[in-house]
């Protein structure tokens, strides 16, 4: 008997038995245990399915961020929060608010997909996220799945950042805060937020402003940020929601006096969104959303000495959509089908075309099967665009609970990449590349291991392993046109294997301790050789103080491998420390004041992966924060 045919007795098998088995969600027992080492908002995710999930029955590698965490970090950016997350390597060229990137257990930048509240946000041209951008205030969590996730959310090889943010409160109150904060270089952050509810109107509002003058030369920025979220409730547990971010900024991209250059970039986002979800019966729920979005980027380089301009890039994306989907809940039973579309226009004044438009749609479904300490999930999904047309992406994910507090984990899923609009569709003659319209998506078949426990009660410890094999690799080629004379072609086959591990401990004495390492080994398998320039390894350490009344701290070291060639002339012998205290001042009649003081790389460390883009030396921080 096959294996195809036995996959499908055994899941028909379930099946049958889904109407006289009940569905086990997490027990009170399992979330007090675990309320010992995570909050109460990571012990449910999103991302994995599009629908919310107990995290003892995910089988993909998650990590969950809190907004508990990043203001304990103090972070200013998304990419302030990823640099802090284990198997997450971030591509960094300054201090807060420069351009940064993720890479998720070593993947290449394009790989990975950055939404928020279930929206894509990488760019046309290149499919690549900007964090450096993103404010952090109106973030309620972020959720992080290392590892394709192709079944539900479409081109993510390399996996998905989500980012939900914040509602307006539960009760007929105004709330809010407000924060500034100044450290070196005048590296300022000043933010204030506003949310209620008055009868059936929920709303939040938030504004902020970034500057610094460059903690590391020729990366000054300059940055507003604004942020609405107005739900309104309907009769018959239907509620509408509208949502509004609008970021606006100028910031130093580099400059060498010797060569006599400076490079910068302005940016502008404006993105919205409206959606509608309703109860149609006690067991299916209906969502149904429209997006919008402009978001311009434009690149200049001065000369320093004058003044002229040498170059300059104007980048515009214009993107709508819509998606939908429809989850029941029964018996065993979790499931979850929808679909998405959505088109985008690019405009950019360096390419022979000028613009070009991307059109897909997509059909999904997915249903978590639990039967006791069991569960399973099976995910399929096709995608379909206008430039690499139509593929499938199927997954199984399988948890047991082996023993009591041990939890094992398998995931095998086949995964895409769909080729960006810069490399299929604009020759551009100034960068000397030729677009290849017949390029393919990169595919990739991942299968991943996982376990955690807390079988020793003081100690949650968690392990994974992960192999993903990519073909159709994406990769820079040679032509014989003197004009474009390099072109992008599907060529090769690459594997990317590793392992993480993480520990935690509950609080002793007010502390607790936790550290993360992830081991990853990127190989060229044609070629039989290990892939330089990208990270080969990393490593974090946390010791978070909290007497649980008025003062909370929080060191925090990270480490990265960068496996570079001589060439890059790359420094990362150092572990970047940051100390992180909050002191609470007053509380009186619902207002807390704290103050908080941040001594970012405290060992004045070294750590960059090009020699371009070196990271910012020992810097301090601190300010005040009004809660309401």
């Amino acid at each position: 008997m096959t294996v195809r045919k036995i996959s499908i007795l055994l899941l028909s098998a379930l099946y049958l038995l889904s109407f006289s088995v009940n569905a086990l969600a997490i027990s009170e027992e399992e979330k007090t245990f675990l309320s010992m080492y995570f909050r109460d908002e990571e012990l449910v995710v999103l991302s994995a399915t599009r629908s919310m999930k107990s995290i003892a029955r995910v089988a993909e590698n998650v990590t969950v961020v809190t907004s508990y965490d990043i203001e304990l970090i103090n972070a200013h950016t998304v990419a302030d929060v990823l640099n802090t997350v284990n198997g997450v390597q971030m591509s960094l060229t300054g201090g807060p608010g420069s351009i940064a990137n993720p890479l998720i257990q070593g993947s290449d930048l394009r790989h990975v997909a950055v939404l928020v509240d279930g929206h894509l946000i990488n760019n046309l041209s290149d499919n690549i996220p900007g964090l450096g951008e993103m404010p952090v205030q109106n973030i309620e969590k972020i959720e992080i799945i290392k590892g394709p996730a192709s079944s539900s959310w479409g081109s993510s090889l390399g996996g998905v950042v989500n980012i939900i943010t914040k509602s307006g409160g539960r009760i007929d109150k105004l709330s809010g805060m407000v924060s500034a904060s100044y450290g070196e270089r005048n590296s300022g952050d000043f933010r204030a937020e506003a949310y209620g509810k008055k009868e059936k109107l929920g709303y939040y509002l938030y504004a902020g402003r970034l500057q610094t003058d460059g903690l590391t030369r020729g990366f000054d920025v300059s940055a507003r940020y604004f942020y609405t979220k107005i739900s309104y409730d309907f009769a018959g547990n239907t509620s509408m929601q509208f949502t509004l971010s609008y970021n606006k900024g100028i910031r130093g991209d580099g400059e060498s006096s010797i060569d006599d250059y400076r490079d910068f970039d302005k940016f502008e986002l404006l993105r919205t969104s409206l959606s509608l979800n309703t109860a149609l019966s006690s067991e299916v729920d209906l969502s149904v959303s429209l997006r919008n979005a402009r978001e311009s980027n434009n690149f200049y380089e001065n000369q320093i000495s004058t003044g002229d301009e040498l170059f300059n890039s104007s980048n515009t994306d214009e993107k709508s959509g819509a998606s939908a989907k429809i989850t029941w809940k029964h018996g065993i039973h979790s499931m979850v089908a929808g679909t998405d579309y959505d088109k985008g226009t690019w405009k950019n004044n360096t390419t022979s075309t000028g613009e070009a438009t991307l059109r897909k749609w997509a059909i999904f479904a997915n249903d978590t099967l639990i039967l006791d300490k069991l569960s399973v999930t099976p995910g399929i999904r096709y995608d379909h665009s206008n430039r690499s047309g139509g593929y499938v992406s199927p997954s199984l994910g399988i948890t047991y609970e082996l023993l009591q507090h041990t939890l094992l984990r398998a995931y095998v899923a086949r995964g895409f990449n769909a080729p960006s609009l810069a490399l299929t569709s604009a020759s551009s003659e100034y960068f000397g590349f030729k677009a290849n319209p017949d390029l393919k998506s990169e595919k990739v078949m991942s299968y991943q291991l996982g376990a955690e426990t807390a079988i020793l009660k003081q100690l949650w410890f968690k392990v994974a392993a992960f192999r993903h094999d990519i073909k159709d690799v994406i990769t820079t080629d040679s032509t014989e046109d003197p004009v474009f004379p390099y072109t992008n072609v599907n060529k090769g086959k690459q594997r990317r294997q590793g392992v993480e591990v993480e520990f935690k401990t509950v609080p002793m004495y007010n502390m607790t301790l936790s550290a993360g390492a992830t081991y990853v080994r990127i190989k060229d398998l044609d070629a039989d050789e290990e892939i330089k320039n990208m990270p080969s390894y990393t490593y974090d350490i946390g010791l978070q103080y909290d007497d649980k009344k008025s003062f909370r701290a929080l060191f925090k070291g990270h480490y990265i491998y960068w496996n570079s060639t001589a060439d890059y002339n790359a420094e990362y012998s150092s572990l970047i420390i940051d100390a992180n205290m909050i002191k609470k001042l007053y509380q009186q009649s619902g207002t807390v004041i704290e103050a908080f003081l941040t001594a970012h790389n405290i060992f004045d460390g070294k750590q960059y992966w090009v020699d371009a883009y070196k990271n910012p030396g020992r810097w301090l921080e601190g300010g005040l924060r009004v809660k309401f």
